[in-house]
């Protein structure tokens, strides 16, 4: 027994996606860096810097170059002297102020991130 026809179907509504919030994202990421910066990269994959010797640095060692690279890219990264600092300036900025910009360099301090996390991380 047919209860609806076809044509009574309710058509699916879809739900706008929610639009980022620089704040936020600026938050998640310093959670992300902290918990990166307190590891270290192993390069070439022989071993660990903390016991076995082989080629390691930290996390913290490339901050610079990651700022300097931000810095070339966007105005609001040229005053935090780290990437701890900017992430907290961010998060502290008013709602709406400059978040075209913030959310592009947030993407891009993201991917910087993640290629650490996924790369160098010690398994």
């Amino acid at each position: 027994m047919l209860l609806f026809s076809e044509s009574s179907r309710v058509p699916k509504v879809r739900k706008p996606k929610r639009a980022r919030n620089p704040r936020v994202e600026a938050m998640r990421l310093l959670g992300k860096w902290t918990t990166l910066a307190q590891g270290h990269i192993v390069f070439g994959g022989a071993g660990c810097s903390c016991g076995v010797p082989a080629p390691g640095l930290g996390v913290q060692d490339l901050e610079e170059q990651i700022l300097d690279y931000l810095r070339g890219k966007y105005a609001a990264a040229k005053s935090p002297a780290s990437v701890a600092a900017l992430l907290r300036a961010i998060a502290a900025q008013p709602a709406g102020g400059g978040a075209g910009e913030s959310l592009a360099l947030l993407t891009d301090l993201e991917r910087t991130l993640e290629s650490f996390d996924e790369l160098h991380r010690v398994r």
